[in-house]
């Protein structure tokens, strides 16, 4: 009886597998045509906003900042392409006169002198003329993500150029820095020190570059609609235009291994920037969060 009992048992198994099986297939088939359905939809949505203001919206009020003359800090040559190109290059098209501080040579490899000369390539094809630009070589701000920058130092380099270029607006990374680069959050810090110890020009407004999740960091322009909707303050460039940034980036020879290649391919910031106004209120509240 036993021996009879086993052959409807395998054919039970076999059909229970069989109906398992497909029950599986039929979810991924679901899953996979719902995930496609969600992607071609982004991907116009995508299409809709990039024709609707990265290319038809007049170049005049593209993410316009309303800035005559523009300080830009940065840490190291290359931030300045790898980071604010969009913003580089929309300011100058607007006809801001832009003004980049850059606090360390980039010495890091021991390629100083080189990447000094690059930066003022990579500049001039940004549209930055070379008596904009002022390199800081210092001791005490030496490239490295293990050095801690005397934050009292780079907010008196800050405070001196803002006065001397009677700057209207300062741009620089935030707290993240993007690549959470402990030089690129330094920079913020010393904003953060002028500010609290009210040292900042009254008639300066402070912008900052939103670091995003490593997701969207390499969504490159299908970032667009979230950008839109998230920020108030941005800068998208049209195609030609992110080759033209691209060209600038090239100039950092010496920067250029791989997986650069890759960061100027799918980078978000390579196409797009978005910036926060911020003011004293702001800063307490991210000095807040670091508590």
């Amino acid at each position: 009886m036993l021996f009879n009992e086993y052959p409807h048992k395998l054919e039970f198994m076999y059909n229970f597998y069989l109906k398992f099986v497909s029950e599986i297939l039929v979810y991924i088939r679901n899953f996979i045509l719902y995930i496609g359905v969600w992607l071609i939809s982004y991907l116009c949505v995508c299409c809709v906003v990039y024709r609707r203001y990265a290319r038809k919206l007049p170049t005049r009020i593209r993410g316009a900042l309303g800035a005559k003359r523009v300080l830009l800090v940065i840490a190291h040559p290359d931030d300045e392409c790898m980071f604010f190109g969009p913003t580089i290059f929309r300011l100058c098209e607007q006809g801001a006169e832009v003004y980049i501080l850059c606090l360390s040579n980039g010495n890091y490899e021991g390629k100083g002198s080189q990447r000094r000369k690059e930066l003022w390539e990579a500049c001039q094809h940004l549209g930055v003329p070379d008596t904009n630009i002022c390199l800081i070589t210092d001791s005490r701000l030496l490239d490295s993500p293990k050095a801690q920058w005397p934050v009292p130092v780079i907010a008196k380099l800050i405070e001196h150029n803002l006065e001397a270029l009677d700057i209207d607006t300062l741009v620089t990374f935030d707290r993240g820095g993007v690549s959470s680069h402990p030089n690129h959050s330094a920079v913020f810090y010393a904003v953060a020190y002028m500010f609290v110890e009210k040292n900042m020009p009254k008639k300066c407004t402070v912008y900052t570059l939103d670091s995003v999740n490593i997701l969207r960091k390499y969504l490159g322009f299908l970032d667009l609609p979230l950008s839109f909707v998230l920020s108030s303050k941005r800068y998208f460039l049209r195609w030609t235009e992110s080759r033209r940034v691209t060209r600038a980036m090239k100039r950092h020879k010496s920067q250029m291994v791989w997986f650069r290649y890759l960061y100027v391919i799918f980078s978000r910031y390579m196409v797009i920037n978005t910036l926060r106004k911020i003011n004293l209120a702001d800063i307490e509240l991210e000095l807040e969060v670091d508590d």
